[in-house]
């Protein structure tokens, strides 16, 4: 499934890089953003399969903003994840006689990249402009998840949209959401799955 999505996005942004020739200077931009999710869902059971599950990320982006016309723009996105919390319910086995199990809540931190993403955006040219949005990457918690059958290492991908404020020039504040996947693609003994619905605000500064 991973190495779909890569592929995918490394074709999608080939294809952005060709459309994005134009007139138009391209424009950079940097932006920090932050968001949490009060829960996990199993809606698509084949890769969310963990319940109750709470994500909080804050993550810093760089976008290349292609001016393809004036009814869609298109941007090349890459975040910089430096603090990501993963809260989750497990069971820990205990060393008794007999042996036995109880309940718990553990919490993960950890940091990460996005490099692989990718934003339309809509009535590019008007002070309120709605989205979607779509990357991947992946995250390296300070423990192994959700326990010592699972692993440290974790990909991401998330599928979502919003909608960008222009509050003066150069300047953005956004509204989104996320669809936001977590999983080991496998790499340990237990695969948990994360799907939470990642809900974000950000805030944009423009640089030529």
């Amino acid at each position: 499934m991973q190495k779909f999505i890569y592929s995918a996005f490394w074709l999608l942004l080939c294809v952005l890089s060709a459309v994005a020739q134009s007139d138009e200077t391209e424009k950079n931009e940097y932006s920090v953003w932050g968001g949490y999710s009060p829960d996990s869902n199993t809606f698509i059971s084949a890769f969310g399969r963990t319940t109750n599950a709470r994500v909080g990320i804050v993550a810093v982006r760089y976008a290349r903003r292609f001016n393809t016309g004036d009814f869609v723009n298109l941007k090349y996105t890459a975040d910089l994840v430096p603090a990501a919390i993963l809260h989750y319910p497990d069971i820990e086995f205990l060393q008794t006689v007999p042996p036995s199990t109880r309940l718990v809540r553990p919490t993960r931190y950890a940091f990460g990249l996005a490099p692989l993403g990718m934003q339309m955006n809509f009535r590019p040219r008007k002070k309120i402009q709605p989205f979607l949005a779509a990357s991947g990457g992946m995250l390296y918690f300070n423990q192994r998840i959700p326990n010592i059958t699972g692993s440290r290492f974790a990909f991401t991908a998330d599928v979502g949209g919003g909608v960008e404020f222009k509050i003066k020039e150069k300047r953005a504040v956004t509204l989104g959401y996320k669809y936001y996947h977590i999983s080991n693609g496998n790499r340990g003994l237990e695969n948990p799955g994360f799907d939470n619905n990642l809900f974000y605000v950000g805030y944009t500064f423009y640089s030529n």
